[in-house]
């Protein structure tokens, strides 16, 4: 379980977190606001990349998350497998290409990340996230650059792959989410 508690959280003069508290226990959560209201800044305090200014964050000290961030953060001059593999030990080969093609066409296996669309990098960052031996994991805007057919794919994607973990998502568009819980961030 993770719990925020009467959090709060400003970058120079700005607050962005002004007494905020939300409990993640298990199942899935989408977290919610208009741009700009610190949902990412929320993700960052649980994943303990940044501090709050003030309240209490209880998170398991052996918590192992996987995180796919607004930014890819792909190595651009390495291949999608590559990509995969280079954060995910224990994953094989096959299950990294099999995973690979779900998301992305077959001859993406072996591309690189560099090639790639913006949509497709953003699938590639999903993908790896999902495979990740992890507790929880986090999405921030998952969906970020794929149209509604990728959109419904990577939301099948992420169901497959999830096997029972904490789900975290930040995301503008609530469609194909409504099974998971609200916190709204005002």
């Amino acid at each position: 379980m993770i719990e925020l508690k009467n959090i709060s959280k400003s970058f120079e003069d700005k607050k962005v977190l002004d007494n905020f508290s939300a409990v993640f226990d298990e199942g899935g959560y989408l977290l919610k606001g208009p741009s700009g209201i610190g949902k990412t800044t929320c993700i960052l305090l649980i994943l303990g990349l940044l501090k709050p200014d003030e309240g209490e964050l209880n998170i398991p000290d052996n918590m192992r998350f996987a995180v796919c961030f607004q930014e890819n953060r792909l190595f651009e001059k390495e291949t999608a497998l590559t990509n995969i593999l280079a954060v995910n030990e224990n994953v094989s080969n096959e299950a990294a290409t099999q995973a690979i093609c779900e998301l992305l066409p077959e001859d993406s296996v072996n591309k690189k990340a560099g090639e790639m669309s913006g949509g497709m990098k953003r699938r590639l960052a999903v993908i790896r996230a999902m495979l990740h031996d992890s507790d929880a994991v986090i999405l921030d805007e998952p969906f970020t650059g794929l149209d509604d057919a990728s959109r419904d794919k990577t939301i099948s994607f992420i169901r497959k792959y999830l096997n029972g973990r904490l789900l975290i998502i930040t995301s503008h568009d609530e469609r194909g989410l409504d099974d998971l819980k609200v916190i709204s961030i005002d």
